[in-house]
């Protein structure tokens, strides 16, 4: 059921050359800090929804709280190898391609031009050359990029399929959302911070009553408090919606005042209800939640992508976390594939462990594949 079976990024923020043979459906991702494990996690967003604007800005957003709120060009231009000094404005290309499950290749280039606009002040233009507004600081700066991606979509003859290319933003404050490109492969991305912010667990809540997912979510729900039996949207006081959750003993409880590992839980349930038949993006998935828990939580997660048919892909740093997954699997040991990713200038390959291979390691030798 793998949607992706290879993914090669040749150029994507720092990461140069990597390739991932023979995804399986559950991917782990692990290695030291700084390695890559989150870029590669938002290269297989960026090319799974590459013609959407929002998907660049949304996934350059995962990793930042709200109250941050980087500017969306910097955000843009950090996908973007930084091989130079920027000085007036940046430009720099990016590079991926990958093979799906049904035999099609992809190939995605994407450039970023960012430059200043100068505007002189109107009460200047008679009495000071713009060299002089410019050496004294006395002009108005905006930046402005130019985003252009090209896709193409090739046969297993490398006949081409389909081509697209055209420019999503145009300016530093309008963007144009391409129409007519659906995307590749829904996806889902869960970052460490994703459960606490509640607009994503809001957005998803909708569809996961449409679809009738509910017991599911309580089931999930239940691991951390047995009590809970319920979970609506409400509105108190008719001015916010909010989400909130029936405890049988104490009655309904606001989900802002719920602990990290029910609102993890709730934002992984969600997650897979979004990205059905496509792809599921976890950042280090063990975050907010206990070691003893780990087991029937992944137990669920995985389940819930087997049915739904999404391939999922999680970066750890907890060797908690890889036995947790490999018992998750049962019998399907096969379907599990687990990545070591080198450190930043270390000599060593990356590093591919087979399903079987990875659990011989783990209960055999006992092994740390990290």
């Amino acid at each position: 059921m793998p949607h992706w079976k290879s993914i090669h990024i040749e150029r994507f923020r720092r990461l140069e050359g990597v390739r991932l043979e023979e995804l399986g459906v559950v991917n782990i991702l692990v290695g030291r800090n700084n390695c890559g494990k989150t870029s590669i996690l938002e290269a297989l967003a960026i090319a799974s929804d590459p013609m959407n604007v929002f998907t660049w800005i949304d996934t350059g957003r995962d990793r930042e709280l709200k109250p941050t709120r980087t500017p969306v060009l910097e955000i843009l231009s950090w996908f973007f190898p930084h091989l130079q000094p920027q000085s007036n404005g940046f430009h720099g290309n990016i590079s991926l391609c990958g093979e799906l499950a049904n035999g099609e290749a992809l190939e995605i280039k994407a450039g970023y031009q960012e430059f200043r606009e100068v505007e002189i002040r109107p009460q200047q233009l008679e009495t000071v050359s713009p060299q002089s507004v410019l050496s004294d600081g006395e002009e108005f700066t905006e930046y402005t990029a130019h985003l252009a991606v090209e896709v193409k979509r090739l046969a297993v003859d490398r006949s081409v399929l389909s081509e697209q290319r055209e420019p999503l933003v145009l300016t530093g404050k309008h963007y144009i959302r391409s129409e007519g490109h659906p995307p590749i492969l829904p996806h889902q991305f869960v970052s460490p911070v994703s459960h606490r912010t509640s607009s994503q667990l809001l957005a998803s809540m909708d569809q996961i009553l449409e679809e009738r997912l509910k017991p599911d979510v309580i089931k999930l729900l239940q691991l951390f408090a047995t009590d809970v039996d319920d979970i609506e949207l409400r509105a108190p006081h008719g001015r916010g919606v909010t989400i909130s959750l029936h405890h049988a003993v104490i009655g309904q409880v606001p989900l802002s005042v719920e602990g990290d590992g029910m609102r993890r839980a709730l934002a992984f349930a969600s997650a897979v209800a979004l990205s059905r038949d496509g792809v599921l993006l976890i950042d280090e998935i063990e975050t907010a939640l206990h070691p003893d828990a780990l087991e029937e939580i992944f137990r669920f997660i995985v389940a819930a992508c087997r049915a739904s048919r999404v391939q999922l892909f999680v970066t750890t740093h907890s060797l908690d976390a890889v036995d947790a997954m490999l018992a998750s699997i049962d019998e399907s040991v096969d379907d599990i594939v687990a990545y070591r990713l080198p450190a930043r200038s270390s000599d060593y390959p990356l590093k591919r462990f087979g399903g079987k291979t990875l659990y011989d390691l783990r209960h055999e030798g006992g092994l740390d594949p990290r």
